[in-house]
């Protein structure tokens, strides 16, 4: 703390004191959303829901050989199949 001022110290204290603030109800449904906050697409609820199935079946694979296969099972997915990840 040898370079911090009386200043300084002043507004971390402020801010360890402030009071969350409280999220206003949009009335709108929740989306899906991953650590990063931001909605999932359907190939990453796909992922999540095949990763382990991936996994199992192909012993040793390593974390980029799964995304691959997971690339490729969703590729070959028709359209019907993908629309029950998308919505």
């Amino acid at each position: 703390k040898s370079g911090e001022t009386s200043a300084q110290n002043r507004s971390i204290v402020k801010m360890a004191k402030a009071e969350p603030v409280e999220k206003k109800s949009t009335g709108k449904k929740a989306a899906v959303v991953g650590k990063s906050g931001k909605k999932l697409t359907g190939f990453m609820k796909f992922s999540k829901e095949k990763r382990e199935t991936v996994k199992a079946e192909n012993e040793g694979i390593t974390f980029g050989q799964i995304g691959k296969k997971l690339g490729e099972l969703w590729r070959g997915l028709d359209d019907d199949e993908k629309a029950k990840y998308n919505n």
